[in-house]
């Protein structure tokens, strides 16, 4: 009579390995793809996303992610985050959309960033930044925050700084 149930136990034990990379399989699904293609072939990226940015008020090019950074996996607390990021097609020096993608969860979050312009070191635009999507859980939120902002002004300073020959 024991034998059922240990062949049960047996076979969900194998069973279970066979789901545990789906979700690291879901993740390089999305990594190397341009914004704009995310919107228009991953429909759950375009949820989340269309969800998370609500009813801001963001410029026009924000809708449709035309010009930015392929995808790239990134991992925040342990966490496997998909992260892209889309600016204006006069270029990234004005404004920058960070989006953070959990496949997961199906849920997004991101930074609508404005550098500060890299001849007034007064410049206060970054103040008018926003935040968007942001978990509920603090922790979550402060790590995903403090990643986010970190990046985004990594690649102000790297766009402001000339290329040497």
């Amino acid at each position: 009579m024991q034998q059922p149930f240990l062949s049960f136990a047996l076979a969900s034990m194998l069973v279970v390995p066979a789901f545990a990379p789906t979700f690291a399989a879901s993740l390089d699904a999305y990594v190397g793809q341009q914004p704009e293609a995310l919107l228009a072939a991953q429909p759950e990226f375009a949820k989340a996303y269309r969800s998370a940015v609500g009813e801001l008020d963001l410029p026009e090019w924000t809708q449709r992610l035309a010009a930015g950074k392929r995808a790239e996996r990134v991992d925040i607390d342990g966490t496997g985050y998909v992260l892209t990021s889309a600016c204006s097609s006069r270029g990234c020096l004005d404004e920058h959309l960070y989006v953070l993608f959990d496949p997961q969860s199906g849920r997004a979050s991101g930074l609508f960033f404005l550098p500060p312009a890299s001849d007034n070191p007064d410049d206060t635009r970054t103040a008018f930044s926003r935040w968007y999507g942001m978990p509920a859980d603090k922790a979550t939120a402060k790590a995903i925050g403090a990643f986010l902002l970190e990046r985004a002004i990594g690649d102000a300073r790297t766009l402001a700084t000339p290329a040497k020959n």
